[in-house]
């Protein structure tokens, strides 16, 4: 006769012990292309953090004098060349500075990339980036030639190394968010001050971030 009312909390406690490892499992911070549609997120942790490393990256942009957008990514990423094929020239009619953070990786890029992308950081010229990018990556090597090797000077290794930091550092502040690096990685602020992000590249989502910064939808 005593059994039902000691069942009884018994049932709610595994109840409450299932509903916390349900939300442990499927309601993290969503990964993009797991459990929620690729949108363009609210960083809630460390966004202090994000400003100081973003605005003290070694971006390079056209200098305009709109909102602005950060793109971190590496030279040979598809998603990368894509979104800015597609995106960019609409971006930049609409006044928006795309602010691009460009890092080597370590085992992954060439010897020309590097010295590149340490000229980028050092020179912070967008007609270099533009030019670099604007072809296939061997024909800027052929028509410009190759800048220095990052190894020539401790001022030109600190400026490859530099980018890598940043893409280290966001990666780590996504981590805190629940967030899985992804590149293009896209960062730029609402009207609320907040920051905003994309990881990777799709079409619904760049329309969504259009829409945020007032671009005009295709």
């Amino acid at each position: 006769m005593f059994r039902t009312p000691i069942l009884v909390p018994v049932l709610v406690f595994s109840l409450i012990m299932l509903g916390l490892l349900y939300v442990a499992k499927y309601q993290r911070p969503p990964v993009p292309g797991q459990l929620l549609p690729k949108t363009p997120q609210t960083l809630h942790i460390d966004a202090d953090q994000l400003t100081d490393t973003l605005e003290h990256g070694p971006w390079v942009s056209p200098g305009l004098g709109g909102r602005i957008l950060y793109k971190i990514g590496y030279r040979s990423c598809t998603d990368c060349i894509s979104y800015e094929r597609t995106e960019f020239a609409d971006l930049h009619a609409a006044n928006v500075d795309t602010r691009v953070i460009l890092y080597a990786r370590r085992k992954l890029s060439t010897a020309p990339e590097r010295a590149v992308v340490a000229d980028l950081a050092c020179t912070r010229e967008w007609p270099i980036y533009e030019r670099w990018m604007s072809d296939v990556e061997g024909a800027y090597y052929f028509n410009y030639g190759v800048p220095p090797a990052p190894e020539a000077s401790e001022r030109r290794s600190a400026c490859l190394e530099w980018g890598r930091i940043v893409r280290d550092r966001v990666g780590q502040i996504m981590a805190r968010n629940g967030w899985n690096m992804e590149v293009p990685a896209l960062f730029w602020k609402n009207d609320k001050g907040e920051w905003r992000f994309f990881l990777g590249d799709d079409a619904r989502g760049k329309r969504l971030i259009r829409r945020e910064l007032g671009v005009p939808l295709h």
